[in-house]
This record gives C-alpha cells, structure tokens and sequence, in this order.
C-alpha cells in the first residue's frame, strides 16, 4: 500500500464509513405506548448491540490506522 494518508484521505475514509454504517443501521425508535414498553426496551438494547458491533469495527480501523501512522513515524524519525 504506497498510498499516503493524508487529512483528506483520513476524512473521505471516515465519511465513506459513516455512510456504510448509516446504511446497516435500521432503527425502528418510535414512541410507544405503556402496553408496549417492554417491545421498546428490547428494540433499544438491539440497537444498542448493533452500535456495540459497529463501534468494535471503529476500533479495529482505528488500531490500523493508528499501527501505519506509528510506522511513519518511525520512517520519519529514522531517516533524520
């Protein structure tokens, strides 16, 4: 991979993300009745499983990008 990450290279990587995650994210938060409390509440905690998953794949892009900056870092410190 020669490709440099560049703020705007980082930036269209992260909106291309949000974009995919936006998409696989189907919410259904509407108000509810006392009746159907128990239906919301399980709703709430599946989209808050969802948000667990997609957040775990954050961290994982984000240990990546994290890993090649450190690289570069290194790259550049050494080649002082």
């Amino acid at each position: 991979m020669n490709t440099k990450l560049t703020p705007d290279l980082l930036k269209a990587l992260i909106s291309e993300e949000k974009e995919k995650m936006l998409k696989e994210i189907d919410v259904d938060a509407k108000e509810t009745g006392a009746s159907d409390y128990a239906d919301s509440l399980a709703n709430k905690i599946d989209y808050m499983k969802k948000l667990g998953i997609a957040e775990s794949s954050l961290k994982r892009r984000l240990r990546a990008v994290e890993k090649v900056r450190s690289m570069l870092k290194e790259k550049i410190v050494g080649d002082l």
